[in-house]
């Protein structure tokens, strides 16, 4: 009984920590996801909502960021962890806003078998 015990709280202990989350005025807790792990897990993630904290590049996205080709004015997002193309960029301006720092909330989308974020909400991050 005692081993379950530890268990149980060594798993408790471990999915705490392994999630990343903040809170926003004091009034809700979101989880942080980070663009390596929903490139990484993209059919899981395919058409959930997710919080992430990102760099808006505008339309100066890396050459290893892969490109869904959904629209030519297509911009795209980085953090430590990788980049990833969006959609809808949440009233962004993709020459003046571009290299700020955001907290984004969006949908993964799918396209041509490559993950992008179809963003709801960008907020900048002081």
């Amino acid at each position: 009984m005692k081993t379950k015990k530890l268990a149980f709280l060594f798993t408790l202990l471990i999915t705490s920590f392994s999630c990343a989350s903040f809170k926003v005025n004091g009034e809700a807790t979101f989880r942080l996801e980070t663009i390596g792990n929903i490139l990484k897990r993209c059919n899981s993630f395919e058409n959930q909502k997710v919080t992430l904290r990102a760099k808006y590049m505008g339309w100066n996205c890396p050459a290893e960021c892969k490109n869904p080709g959904i629209t030519r004015s297509d911009s795209c997002i980085v953090d430590s962890t990788g980049c990833i193309y969006v959609r809808a960029t949440g009233g962004l301006n993709p020459i003046t806003d571009k290299r700020k720092e955001y907290i984004f909330k969006g949908i993964v989308k799918k396209f041509k078998n490559i993950c992008y974020l179809e963003v709801v909400e960008a907020d900048e991050t002081k």
